[in-house]
């Protein structure tokens, strides 16, 4: 049912989007991806450096901050 439910109100935001000119389209496309780019685009970047941080092989202890 929740499903179905997202799917209807998804349709309807297709619907009124396609319904507009293209000059509102573009500017409520870009009000919303934009923004929303940008966060799935910060989350992935946590998600990447932490994943290379579980597997970074230098010794943290011994790290004199000169790198490898």
């Amino acid at each position: 049912m929740a499903v179905s439910g997202f799917l209807s109100w998804w349709d309807g935001i297709e619907e009124w989007l396609t319904g507009l000119s293209f000059v509102p389209q573009l500017l409520v496309t870009l009000v919303v991806l934009i923004p929303l780019a940008t966060g799935v685009a910060w989350v992935v970047n946590l998600l990447v450096v932490w994943v290379f941080s579980q597997f970074d092989r230098r010794d943290v202890s011994d790290d004199h901050g000169v790198g490898v």
